[in-house]
């Protein structure tokens, strides 16, 4: 088993442990909801670096659409207006 395998088996173990924890609890304290907010933020960021060095440009993309979609979720209106705009500007070849 690799470095990488032991660790991944250690993070998936510690994971599973935190969530048992955190089932087993009724109400966490503004600090416990605090801490895990910023754990949430580490993981996310961690990941999102990982992605962006084993493939920058699927990352791009990836992270691209994902704004994309908020977007269109958030301004339906205004997105609609862009895209025929935008097809307008492609179909004169700009």
């Amino acid at each position: 088993m690799s470095q990488t395998d032991v660790k991944n088996s250690k993070l998936i173990r510690d994971v599973d442990e935190l969530l048992t924890e955190l089932e087993a609890r009724e109400t966490l304290s503004k600090d416990e909801t605090l801490a895990l907010a910023k754990l949430e933020l580490v993981v996310e960021s961690k990941l999102f670096q990982q992605d962006a060095e084993g493939n920058p440009e699927e990352y791009l993309i990836e992270r691209f659409q994902e704004r994309l979609y908020n977007f269109e979720r958030e301004y339906p209106s205004l997105s609609s207006f862009i895209r025929r705009i935008s097809n307008n500007l492609s179909n004169i070849g700009i």
